[in-house]
């Protein structure tokens, strides 16, 4: 007997594993001759930025930087606040069993801890360290033939219904992204830039016959000091829309999208008359997208004909796919209060914040992140004593709601601050109010079993011979599908002679008229 095979193919993307390892960054800040000694370090800031990342056998080789900013002030100047900056270059190896060149990496990077020591005296150089958390996945595409249907005479077809997420394609590109904020002609110009930060918010990410369309905004912060050493800070929500051509792309289809921000350029601009009255920060984007599309597949679970039996020979596919995304944000309303021994406020300058992922944790329909928010107070000190800050950790919580999702899934999670402020209610006590952004994806793997081929197998002797009619006593675990291959019969055929109308109700103990094939017409 000769059947026709239909086949299709199956596109798909599936983790081959991930490692997760810490690397130590130094480097030394050489304070320049130009400036002031140390007196107290008020801030320091971190900055990890990958360059490259390369998939090798068993393992990924990662290139990246460390900038690192300190703010100090002087004991030669009551009110000041310098800066000095260094860049460290480090390459650092994660290990993931069943990497191989061919393969591509997604890394994600947090800092865990950062400090610095005065090295000599007096102060003119300071060595600086930072541990980073780095996350490394490998993922390989793959394409795999499946059968998915048999065409012949009377073949009898068992299938289920199996949603995927098939991978469509990828591309990243880099996008400029501009912004200038005006100082107002009431306001001290510019001296220096001491601070600034960039991040890509409210992303809304939309897919189009051949094209994706990406809407977001990049908030850039700047913090300065002015000719009178007073601290100043701006801020500009610069919105962007950036189209990437992918032809093969259709709307409906899920796109799971990164934005990674590789350079940041901040500068003071002079007017005609030669007053620094605006700030233009221009910052480099690397968007990322990857784009799925979800097919509903008919998967041959079991086949057989009144003339023939069939092999059928499974293989296991592992797909991982993007399952669903959500954001959330959560207020912190805390007042902070100095210590006994820690010197009184006369004025907050800037308030620093850094958030801190602590945990993360996948659950029935939500994703869980705990955090603390890093807060940072730089003020000047009561009867004219210069500058100093006081740092305090306000813990954080945050719930994002993305419904279906299990806790075998992945999770990326990301977490920004989306608005600081601070008012002084006392010379010890400042009333704090911070708000933090949470997004989360979250990522599912399915282990499929598709049908790789398909192989007549002679029906035995005893079935060939047996008569128009048995009778079969229905065993333990039996269904209407086994009894009916077993006997190279139908369903249909089984339900019609013993007058039963559903499939599934059968019992063990049961009689049933079991016919040949040829009998029914």
């Amino acid at each position: 007997m000769s059947v026709e095979l239909i086949r299709d193919m199956i596109n798909y993307e599936k983790l081959i594993g991930e490692g997760i390892s810490q690397t130590m960054v130094n480097g030394d800040i050489v304070i320049p001759e130009r400036n002031p000694e140390i007196a107290k370090v008020l801030n320091m800031d971190t900055r990890v930025s990958i360059l490259s990342s390369e998939v090798v056998e068993d393992r990924i080789i990662i290139e990246g930087k460390m900038d690192f900013d300190i703010l100090y002030s002087s004991s030669d100047d009551n009110r000041g606040i310098y800066k000095v900056s260094a860049t460290s270059n480090f390459t650092h190896n994660i290990q993931v069993p069943g990497a191989l060149p061919r393969m591509s990496c997604k890394i994600a990077t947090n800092i865990e801890h950062k400090d610095y020591e005065p090295i000599n005296a007096p102060t003119k150089k300071i060595k600086v360290n930072a541990v980073v958390n780095i996350k490394g996945m490998v993922y390989e595409k793959e394409a795999a033939e499946t059968i998915v249907d048999i065409k012949g005479e009377d073949v009898q077809i068992l299938k289920d219904k199996v949603r995927v997420d098939e991978y469509v394609g990828d591309n990243s590109q880099q996008t400029i992204i501009k912004g200038k904020i005006e100082i107002p002609e009431d306001m001290e110009e510019v001296k220096d830039i001491l601070k600034y930060n960039v991040h890509i918010h409210k992303k809304d990410v939309s897919v189009y016959e051949g094209k994706i369309v990406v809407n977001a905004c990049a908030l850039m912060e700047v913090v300065y000091d002015t000719r009178s050493n007073d601290i100043k800070h701006g801020e500009q929500d610069v919105a962007f829309t950036h189209e990437i051509e992918m032809p093969e792309v259709k709307p409906g289809m899920k796109c799971d999208e990164n934005f990674r921000i590789d350079d940041v350029i901040c500068t003071p601009v002079e007017n005609e008359a030669g007053e620094k009255r605006a700030i233009e920060i221009e910052a480099g984007v690397s968007i990322g997208v990857k784009v799925f599309m979800t097919r509903e597949m008919e998967n041959i679970i079991d086949a057989y004909s009144s003339q023939a039996r069939y092999e059928i020979e499974k293989e296991n596919i592992k797909v991982t796919s993007l399952f669903g995304e959500n954001s959330d944000s959560q207020t912190i309303k805390e007042r902070i209060v100095l210590p006994e021994d820690q010197e009184p406020i006369d004025v907050v300058k800037y308030m620093v914040t850094n958030p801190i992922i602590t945990d993360v944790k996948i659950v029935e329909d939500k994703v869980i992140v705990e955090g603390v928010v890093n807060c940072s107070l730089m003020y000047t000190v009561t009867d004219d004593r210069g500058m100093t800050s006081f740092e305090e950790e306000l813990p954080f919580k945050s719930t994002v709601e993305i419904p279906g999702t299990r806790i075998d899934m992945i999770s990326e999670v990301d977490v920004n601050i989306e608005h600081a402020s601070h008012d002084k209610v006392s010379q010890k006590e400042v009333d704090i109010k911070i708000i933090v952004g949470c997004s989360a994806k979250v990522f599912y793997k399915i282990n499929m079993d598709i049908v790789k081929s398909v192989v007549e197998a002679e029906i035995p002797d005893n079935i060939k011979n047996m008569p128009t009619i048995v009778i079969y006593m229905v065993q333990p675990n039996d269904t209407l599908w086994k009894i009916a291959k077993k006997y190279c019969t139908t369903v249909e055929d089984i339900l019609k002679l013993n007058d039963l109308e559903n499939p599934d109700h059968i019992e063990a103990g049961m009689k049933l008229l079991i016919p040949k094939k040829m009998f029914i017409k």
